[in-house]
């Protein structure tokens, strides 16, 4: 694998707008990377819970009452 300093004068080599499509795709990744390891963290908290195999309508039913309960405390009325 490059260095990072390697990379850097590779893409400073880029046209601008092979750099922004560069940094586009890389911004892409890293959100699916984290969507990834955010259901990873959640199907673990429900295999924890012994609800891994509830079904969908429960889950959404208490992932919106948590959201309500976080708005509640956060941004009181």
């Amino acid at each position: 694998m490059q260095s990072i300093d390697e990379l850097a004068n590779v893409i400073t080599r880029l046209d601008p707008s092979e750099q922004r499509a560069l940094l586009d795709k890389v911004a892409r990744l890293n959100f699916q990377k984290g969507l990834h390891e955010l259901a990873e963290k959640y199907r673990a908290r429900l295999a924890r819970d012994n609800q891994l195999h509830s079904p969908p309508e429960q889950i959404w039913i208490e992932l919106h009452r948590i959201r309500e309960e976080i708005a509640r405390h956060d941004y009181p009325a």
